[in-house]
């Protein structure tokens, strides 16, 4: 990989393959199976009924044509596509020491490290006001650097953000169930039934960027804020007690409504923060106990 990045590309992923290693150790657990979960069951072959099979199981196709009943075999489907949906929007130039979209191209290129070294397959989908640049899903370590150097290489910028197409892009170019992870800050409009139909036919976690300052308002006096991607702006007294109570409950409702839609449509939320290490929570989320839960 070192030998077609940029220096400035370099540095950033010399620094996560340092990263990559302990976190992959983290993640693993000692172990050999993938840390994500797997996509299920696979039917192989068939044989005859034997009493105390489950009727569940009978080819009824098979026992029409012939009147003999046989029951359905099935092998784990070992096979893993993950498939990254990263937001490279105006709104994820924000967050403090780190951007969320720093955050977020971290952690997408780490799960495309630990995919590749677990020989399961990884593509990526980007998306701003538009979506793209797409790579789609492939297996081997070469892949995944390419895929890496893309991450690396994004630029944030649009109006917008429209997440309902980037969900629709991937429902569209996956065509077997797979385990699709969205980094976002989920700060765009209609999204809420394009990543329902998604979750319906993959298995779908959010990673959800939340600046600490979204949480915790800086005190400062009156402060201009403007908006990330619509522009405007609005005078903040961040001073007053009870502005800054208004203010810190409404972003509080904005993140249970975030967490009550992710429940409904049957998709792991994770939240990731602009500061800290967030190791322990792709740990909890992805590692041994995580699997178990």
């Amino acid at each position: 990989m070192a030998g077609f990045l940029p220096p400035t590309l370099l540095k950033q992923v010399r620094s996560l393959a340092l990263r990559g290693r302990r976190a992959t150790e983290a993640l693993l657990g000692g172990e050999v199976r993938s840390v994500f979960r797997g996509t299920g069951m696979e039917f192989t072959d068939v044989r005859p009924y034997a009493e105390g099979d489950d009727v569940r199981h009978l080819d009824w196709n098979l026992l029409a044509r012939t009147g003999l009943p046989y029951v359905k075999l099935y092998t784990e489907t070992r096979e893993l596509t993950l498939l990254l949906v990263v937001d490279r929007s105006r709104s994820t130039e924000v967050g403090n020491p780190e951007t969320k979209s720093a955050r977020a191209v971290e952690v997408a290129a780490l799960l495309a490290l630990v995919a590749a070294q677990q020989h399961d397959r990884v593509g990526m989908i980007a998306f701003a006001d538009t979506v793209g640049p797409v790579v789609p899903p492939g297996r081997g370590r070469r892949h995944a650097h390419a895929l890496v150097r893309r991450l690396f290489e994004l630029e944030t910028g649009g109006g917008a953000t429209d997440l309902a197409g980037a969900l629709r892009a991937a429902g569209a170019l996956l065509r077997r169930r797979a385990m699709v992870v969205i980094l976002s800050d989920f700060l765009a409009p209609d999204w809420e039934t394009p990543l329902k139909g998604l979750a319906a036919r993959h298995e779908v976690t959010a990673i959800a960027l939340e600046d600490v300052r979204e949480t915790a308002l800086p005190t400062g006096g009156w402060v201009q804020l403007t908006g990330a991607e619509r522009g405007g702006g609005v005078l903040f007294d961040s001073s007053n007690a009870t502005t800054r109570r208004r203010a810190e409950a409404m972003s509080q409702r904005q993140r249970m409504r975030r967490s009550a839609t992710f429940a409904a449509a049957g998709v792991r939320e994770i939240v990731i923060r602009t500061d800290g290490d967030y190791l322990p929570v792709l740990r909890a989320a992805f590692g041994r106990q995580g699997r178990r839960r």
